[in-house]
């Protein structure tokens, strides 16, 4: 591996947020200030660069903390929060008339109930809070307001916190920037190729919805949020099932994944307090309702948590998710056409060429080797645009993130992340070493069910070499925004805020400044340096150096534009059509 320079700087921090913070600049390893010079980001549609992008289109490294004041309402209500909500809705009404003419014990009644089922509110523990809010169609199935991607990166969960004070975020909120579930259900089970020495497969950033134990990582992923409290916060597994047996799409799931899988279980007398009840849970029970329940209502609630997680997986593996109708697609389809422009398809012959972009976002093109091609020379003509690996591609740490900050109780004695600013997201590695970001924010788990624990012990050993590594995801849809000034997030914790911003990342980060990082938030960061990795153990020197020129960034970008579903009806997928499965590419 290539050395890579650095610079180390002790640093006392002034008082922040009203909470004096000593701090050590290190490359990657201890937490960085928050500069003085940057104002906290506020809501202003007008505003160039955007609210929290500086003009170099990286995150400003300060966090929003009260929240609570862009939400519907509230002070200062966020005109994308009013948009989401309306979407969620006419999704869910929309799924509710799709299950009622459906046709009975079809595969179309397990992808719409999955449909209803991730537009539904009710399920989360404050009924406030779809997986919707957190993917949403219009922008690519990830962050759904601009001003959110642009500053916080996640969206607010289901809790609001009472005690902030000014000192934390007002809500409880992820770590990470939501990935897009679209194609999702294609990855494999993951599994250890011993060939390659690499991982592939899985869902999430760190890839700990491996799809093991019901041979589906999209299923597995979708029982994460119901039960993380930083998410949709239900106490445990049981009180979502409850929830999911009083909804309007209670009655679709019976009839399809039978008779009594709901309506028998027999709930405790204050079920009702219980669902209501914000995790995770108090004391050494992890799942408080599902263990007072007898063992015949405990496979009941298991079968159902399962059934769901199905459904949903199917949805996203169907045509509204996954259709394959990108302008890249209608070239593939049309190898003859002049469909791309001159500026995309040398965007195209840059990503697999001078860009090295396809050694892991595979393109449908990664077997030749001639010079340039056009559509038809892929062998491949329904690319994922990923190799279902990880990688550490040396991504800053990300200082505007609410849940650095989120070191304090909340009025349920709940304290999301203990380490304040010295918290360091190792990934991949985190969750073979079985202290994976779930593990830390205490989220609870059934037996083998969304636990974020290593399943197969012969793994763990290799945890030190995946740290910092997070999934190489799909960059379909990478562009996809409902209105040309929508920002959107990139990379796992969201520092990138534009695609140029990462694009010239890739192409600059081992020669801006000669290579030495310096601090987040100095004058001229992502121009004329880059900070450092947040993780410095397993660098990807595939990047950094790659020579492009502006000129030529900017037609990686227009490429990747041309990713964006919705281009052209494709012909409808013939009925019970089977998910196509995927395989373990070398490299």
């Amino acid at each position: 591996m290539l050395p890579v320079k650095s610079i180390k700087l002790a640093v006392v921090c002034g008082a922040l947020l009203g909470v004096p913070i000593a701090c050590l600049i290190t490359f990657a390893q201890s937490p960085t200030p928050v500069p003085n010079s940057f104002a906290t980001p506020t809501l202003n549609p007008a505003a160039s660069p955007p609210p929290g992008v500086q003009a170099s289109g990286v995150a400003v490294p300060v966090p929003v903390l009260n929240m609570a004041q862009y939400l519907q309402g509230r002070t200062h209500e966020d005109p994308d929060v009013i948009l989401l909500l309306e979407d969620i809705q006419k999704n869910f009404n929309q799924a509710l008339d799709q299950l009622a003419s459906a046709n009975p014990g079809s595969s179309q009644v397990t992808q719409v109930l999955g449909k209803a089922l991730i537009y539904d509110k009710s399920l989360s523990v404050n009924k406030n809070l779809a997986c919707a809010t957190c993917h949403v169609d219009y922008s690519g199935f990830t962050g759904a307001s601009s001003f959110f991607n642009g500053t916080t990166s996640a969206a607010a969960g289901s809790v609001p916190i009472a005690n902030a004070d000014g000192k934390g975020p007002d809500w409880r909120i992820s770590a990470r920037k939501p990935q897009t579930y679209a194609y999702a259900p294609f990855a494999p089970v993951l599994h250890y190729n011993e060939t390659q020495q690499d991982f592939y497969g899985g869902n999430f950033w760190d890839m700990r919805a491996g799809g093991i134990r019901l041979g589906n990582p999209a299923a597995e992923q979708a029982q994460g949020p119901p039960t993380n409290p930083l998410e949709m916060g239900n106490l445990d597994i049981a009180t979502y099932v409850y929830k999911l047996s009083q909804s309007k799409e209670g009655p679709y799931f019976e009839a399809y994944w039978g008779k009594g899988s709901l309506s028998s279980i027999h709930w405790p007398a204050n079920i009702e307090t219980l669902a209501a009840t914000p995790g995770p849970p108090s004391g050494d029970e992890k799942n408080p309702v599902l263990a007072m329940l007898d063992e015949a209502d405990q496979r009941l609630v298991i079968s159902a948590y399962d059934h769901a997680a199905q459904s949903m997986a199917a949805y996203e593996a169907g045509p509204e998710v996954s259709p394959f109708s990108s302008k890249f697609d209608y070239a593939l389809a049309n190898p003859t056409a002049k469909v791309l422009t001159d500026d995309e398809l040398a965007g195209w012959n840059l990503f697999r060429g001078k860009g090295h972009c396809n050694q892991c976002h595979l393109d449908g093109t990664e077997h030749i080797t001639k010079g340039a091609i056009t559509p038809g020379d892929a062998a491949d003509v329904a690319p994922l645009f990923t190799d279902f690996t990880s990688a550490n591609l040396g991504v800053p740490q990300n200082l505007a993130l609410p849940y650095l900050y989120a070191n304090k109780a909340d009025q349920f004695g709940y304290v999301a992340n203990p380490a304040g600013l010295s918290f360091l997201d190792l990934g991949v590695g985190g969750f073979l070493a079985n202290s994976s970001l779930t593990k830390k924010i205490g989220q609870p788990s059934a037996p083998g069910i969304g636990t974020g624990k290593n399943p197969n012990p012969d793994w763990v050993p290799l945890a030190s070499k995946f740290n910092g590594k997070v999934q190489v995801p799909t960059l379909r849809n990478v562009d996809q925004r409902p209105r040309p000034d929508f920002v959107k997030a990139y990379g796992h914790n969201g520092y990138f805020k534009s695609l140029k911003a990462i694009v010239h990342f890739y192409n600059t980060r081992d020669t801006l400044n000669g290579g030495v990082h310096k601090p987040a938030g100095e004058p001229g960061e992502a121009i004329t340096y880059w900070p450092p990795p947040e993780i410095d153990q397993n660098v990807s020197h595939k990047l950094g150096n790659l020579g492009l020129t502006d000129a030529e960034e900017d037609q990686i970008v227009q490429f990747l534009k041309t990713l964006t579903d919705g281009y052209f009806a494709p012909p409808a997928r013939p009925e019970g059509q089977p998910v196509p499965s995927a395989t373990s590419p070398g490299k």
